[in-house]
């Protein structure tokens, strides 16, 4: 089995629409203690395990500070946690537990910021950090934004929805997805859009995997 070792990122690249198999999505392996930000894409059955809570429900904040500059995007990043926790046959929650002053930092606090660097530079939208234990058991994670672009909850680009609920699929243990026929996951490593916003049954299976051999 190929295994790709990439960064948990989400980029401007252009979405190419060709054949591939249906179920194609991949989750995050890496055996490593403590913070990080990459890892390989592995199958739900490799035989090395995959990051994953172990734990349902999962509080997430929102730092004020340099939000991306839109009023709505509290409401935006609430949409992208409740996609993730409205999964059928998965007992993950991630939810909206308000605001917080704490960074892109290990601190016990699951962050989303907006800021400049953070390791997300380049093209790079978003970026998303784990805080692993023993086992490849997530205890925290945070997301920085790219201040660097133009952030919109109007459905103009950047979306903050749609990228929220991407990197939230990675802050759940799921790496990119290799689907790469219409209508695209949310887990597709390239920016598609407002499309985004909404899983498709290949994102739904990823998490479903996840509570089927590490249940919550």
């Amino acid at each position: 089995m190929k295994r790709t070792f990439i960064a948990f990122v989400a980029v401007l690249a252009a979405a190419a629409v060709v054949s591939s198999p249906v179920w194609a999505f991949r989750m995050i392996q890496n055996t490593s203690v403590g913070r990080v930000t990459a890892g390989a894409a592995v199958t739900c059955t490799a035989s090395g395990g995959f990051t994953h809570w172990t734990i349902s429900s999962i509080p997430w904040r929102h730092n004020l500070a340099r939000q991306g500059g839109e009023a709505g995007t509290a409401a935006a990043i609430q949409n992208a946690l409740a996609s993730w926790t409205n999964v059928s046959g998965a007992n993950h929650s991630p939810f909206y537990a308000g605001t917080t002053t704490a960074g892109w930092a290990t601190d016990g606090t699951n962050t989303m910021l907006w800021a400049k660097g953070n390791g997300c530079s380049g093209n790079c939208l978003a970026l998303t950090a784990l805080v692993l234990q023993a086992g490849q058991v997530i205890v925290e994670t945070d997301i920085t934004y790219n201040d660097r672009w133009n952030w919109n909850t109007n459905g103009s680009n950047y979306d903050v929805e749609a990228v929220a609920a991407h990197e939230v699929g990675h802050a759940l243990g799921i790496h990119h997805t290799e689907v790469t026929s219409s209508p695209l996951p949310t887990m597709y490593a390239a920016y598609i859009g407002t499309g985004g916003r909404t899983l498709e049954s290949d994102d739904n299976a990823a998490l479903q995997c996840s509570q089927s051999r590490y249940p919550v």
